[in-house]
């Protein structure tokens, strides 16, 4: 059988949930079956994921592109690569890749939507960037040929307020570097300088108002304990004006950190307070090493643990996060959160993730329609 060939199409391989998503998803496929070649579309900057692609052996393309530049010159260069290689299948991910995507011929044209593009383009760039980034993006997605969302909550937002039809393929995690692992807890504690006598908050995610943080660290001082530590890991625009601001020496911000998982399993708790998401791998990351979550109450958060599970909050109320971390202190978790490890494992891993994609793929040449 002669193998399916497919173009991934990215802005630039930056190090964040969408490319740890497009990383988990090439490194499961088979490739006696498929023949893979990414293209970025910018320089990479000093916090790529370029190298971790490479050691795939994969075929890489760098455009080298300004975003300005770009709009010249990209969309004709991506489309001589797809006739050169001679792409059966684009696959984008992000609005820039979308954008040049929807323009293609003779290429079966998807996509990964991380977002919905109404809220997180409002709360990323404000009212009128936001808006026209929306429209722009909202128009690219409904020219490609199958659109997937990365969760059910994004794919039915599409469905009701865009009428465009998406079918959803649910990111997954790497299982085998975020499991529970109690016993170095301790190790871990004094390895990377963090309070080994205290109960751990951990917050794993950008420090944007989109993360809403402020929430966090109000909802925290308002807890009267000195056994308590709350780590912020992640960088972002918030996080000069959070450390100016903190006078709660048991409130920590290391910016980003290479070691997501060694300092989640030193942890005991997870919190996000994010206003809207895709399907977050934070949180996938959290509950698959086993950490009890306290998360907003949105509709990605609850499509992970259910409608019924006791540590959701009001994003805008830090008197409700305030109640359910002086809730979630004084109760035990262990059965429930080894249920979500389960769950974890069962339904959110990259093998799962990457099986369903390769699905697609198939499906799409096949002209099947979408069963997933």
């Amino acid at each position: 059988m002669e193998k399916i060939k497919i173009l991934y199409l990215v802005s630039t391989l930056k190090k964040c949930g969408p490319i740890n998503v497009l990383y988990g998803i090439i490194a499961g496929l088979d490739r006696n079956k498929f023949d893979i070649y990414i293209v970025s579309l910018s320089a990479e900057g000093r916090d790529s994921a370029l190298d971790m692609f490479k050691a795939l052996g994969l075929k890489i393309y760098q455009l080298n592109n300004s975003r300005g530049l770009g709009l010249f010159k990209n969309k004709r260069k991506v489309q001589k690569l797809v006739y050169n290689l001679k792409i059966d299948l684009c696959h984008s991910h992000g609005i820039r890749a979308d954008h040049i995507n929807s323009r293609l011929k003779n290429v079966i044209r998807l996509n990964t939507i991380h977002n919905f593009p109404a809220e997180d383009y409002t709360f990323r760039y404000g009212k009128t960037k936001g808006r026209f980034m929306e429209i722009l993006h909202k128009r690219a997605i409904e020219k490609l040929d199958h659109p997937v969302a990365c969760s059910k909550a994004i794919s039915s937002k599409f469905n009701s307020l865009y009428d465009i039809a998406t079918n959803s393929i649910q990111n997954g995690i790497d299982t085998n570097r975020f499991f529970p692992d109690r016993k170095l807890k301790h190790q871990l504690k004094m390895k990377l300088g963090l309070p080994a006598d205290k109960r751990i908050f951990i917050v794993s995610s950008a420090l944007t108002q989109l993360k809403n943080p402020q929430i966090i660290v109000e909802a925290f001082n308002q807890i009267r304990d000195p056994n308590l530590f709350l780590l912020f890991i992640g960088s972002g625009e918030l996080l000069r004006p959070l450390i100016a601001k903190n006078k709660n020496q048991s409130i920590a911000f290391k910016g980003k950190v290479n070691d997501v998982s060694d300092h989640l399993k030193a942890s005991d708790y997870f919190i996000s307070a994010s206003l809207t998401e895709g399907l977050p791998n934070s949180v996938l990351e959290a509950l698959g090493t086993g950490l009890t979550a306290l998360l907003s109450k949105i509709p990605s958060h609850i499509e992970i643990v259910g409608p019924s599970y006791p540590y959701l909050f009001d994003p805008k109320d830090a008197a409700d996060l305030h109640q359910k971390m002086e809730e979630v202190l004084n109760n035990e978790h262990h059965e429930m959160n080894s249920d979500l490890v389960r769950k974890i494992n069962s339904e959110f891993s990259t093998k799962v993730m990457s099986d369903k994609y390769a699905s697609v793929y198939l499906n799409c040449l096949n002209k099947n329609a979408f069963n997933l």
